[in-house]
Formats: structure tokens, sequence, C-alpha cells
């Protein structure tokens, strides 16, 4: 079997297997491509055939690229990410007899904890208004509560269309990553804004829940760009951004103490492990309220 980049039938397989059965995004797809081929075209420069490799070429592999191009660990485990994926693949349809990249490990890397609003930044942002027509303000009012009463990422908000919003059910049928649909709720704070930004807007052709001034679907980019403005003019002094609510949603939710997997749900991850994160910003609030209540944790105050 010829080692030549140009005939690696299975990782073509792969690709394929990525987009029609996994539904990944293309740009996720894309981003596999890159680091799977660069492995390829390293294999293939140092004469060795990616199908007949162990777990110390692999990691002879991960040091020449730390030397060569300083790769930081989360580059790292982002590329050896792809080649696990690639290899089990492989694996499972009994390509190879045994994965290479079982033995090897990821690089630590420490994950930053999101960063959300308190309460009363969240009161802040929600109740300070900044004079627009009055069709441009009901929308972006409405925005910000839809934003932080579903948690939703920035792309599903802009993509969310007219005919999967139940008003009587407070209910919005969503797309998210790889295709997949869900549900996500409105309070009746959101609810209210939208149900009048909607009223105010008329029945337009285009058939999305948001539209720019000029009645076509907003863009994540002119999204982001809302917000920007707002925070300058309401001199906001930290950055406002989607992904900050759905942060302050998915914490306010563990703070209340709903259950993880209820909120692993509602913001659509498919793995526990991507909404743990947020378990480290409710410990320190708990941390704060033992201390504060318990007899023995209490600060107690220096004599004078």
């Amino acid at each position: 079997m010829s080692n030549s980049l140009n005939q690696t039938q299975y990782f073509e397989d792969f690709l394929n297997y990525l987009k029609y059965e996994k539904n990944y995004s293309l740009h996720t797809i894309d981003a596999y491509f890159r680091d799977i081929r660069d492995f390829l075209l390293y294999c293939e420069k140092e004469n060795l055939f990616y199908l007949e490799i162990d777990h110390k070429i692999v990691r002879t592999y991960f040091t020449q690229l730390h030397l060569t191009q300083k790769l930081d660990k989360k580059s790292q485990s982002r590329k050896l990410s792809a080649l696990r994926s690639f290899y089990k693949y492989l694996f499972q349809k009994e390509v190879i007899l045994t994965n290479p990249i079982l033995s090897v490990s990821f690089p630590k890397v420490k994950k930053n904890i999101p960063k959300n609003f308190t309460p009363i930044e969240m009161t802040t942002i929600l109740e300070t208004e900044v004079q627009k027509s009055p069709l441009i303000q009901q929308r972006n009012q409405a925005i910000l509560e839809v934003l932080y009463s579903t948690g939703m990422r920035v792309f599903e908000l802009v993509n969310a269309r007219l005919e999967n919003f139940s008003e009587k059910e407070a209910e919005l049928k969503i797309l998210g990553k790889r295709n997949k649909e869900r549900f996500v709720f409105l309070g009746k704070y959101a609810l209210k804004t939208l149900c009048e930004y909607l009223n105010l807007r008329g029945n337009p052709k285009e058939g999305y829940l948001f539209l720019s001034a000029r009645g076509k679907r907003l863009t994540t980019r002119g999204v982001q760009y809302i917000l920007e403005q707002f925070q300058k003019e309401i001199a906001f002094p930290k950055k406002i951004t989607p992904h900050k609510f759905r942060h302050t949603f998915a914490t306010d939710l563990l703070n209340e103490g709903a259950d993880i997997r209820h909120v692993q749900e509602m913001l659509g991850h498919s793995s526990l492990s991507s909404t743990q994160i947020y378990l480290s910003v409710t410990k320190e609030r708990l941390k704060e309220i033992y201390r504060k209540t318990h007899p023995h944790a209490k600060l107690k105050e220096k004599p004078e």
C-alpha cells in the first residue's frame, strides 16, 4: 500500500464520517483536516506509513512541533485530540490492530474559568436604556433578555427562526452545534420584550427572529457590534459579549441549585465535562457562603 498523502483514502473517509455521521461543522472539519494532514505529511517526510506507526513516533512528532513551532499546550492538545479521533476511527473500522495514540497523554492545559456578570451587573445591563429608534431599542433590549434567559450561543441566536418560536409555550426551538436541535426557554421578561419587538416589527419577508435595521438577518458580528456599542453608551466597565451572557446563565442556574445535567441539556453541551467548568465558579460562591455563615469558618474580626 502506498504511503502517499494523495492516496490516503482512509483520511478522506474519516472526514466524510465527521461531516455526514457526526454532523460536525465545516469549521471543525477544516481544523481536523489541517491537524491530521500535518501529521501525515510528517510521516511521509520521515518515510513512515501512518497505518504502521507507534506511540514513540507520535511523541517524537509533538516534540519536534514544540521545538520548531513553539506550540503552546492548548494547540498541542487540540492537534493530539484530532489524531486521537482519527486513529480511534481507524481502530473501530479494523484498519489498524492497535491504537498508537492511546498511550500518549494530553498536555495539561490550565482551564480558564468563564467570566460572568454579577447579579448587580446583570441588572445594570438589562435595566439601563439607551435612546434609539423605538424598533431598534426594542430589538436590542430583546437580544439582551433572550441571551441571558436562554444561554444560547450567538450563532444560535442569529439563526433562530420565527416559525420555531412559541409565545404560548414561551419556548424556542434552535439548531445548535452539529445540527442538533434543542428547545430553550424564555423567562417572563425575555418573552415580554421579544413579543413587543415582534409586534413592533410587523411581519417582514425574512423569517428570522432578529433582523438588522435593513430588515435582513443579523450576523454574529452584528450582535457583537450592538453589544460593543451598548457597552460604550452606558459606560459599562467590563466587556459585554454574547458568551458572557451564556456563562452568567449557566452560573446563575447552578448557584440556584439546578442539576448540572439539566444545565448541560439547556446549554446544548454534548459532554458533561464542558459544563463542569462552571462548577469552579459556583464553588467559589459556595466557599464564600460557607466562610460567612459557618460558626467555625467565619473570619474573626481583629481586636481593637
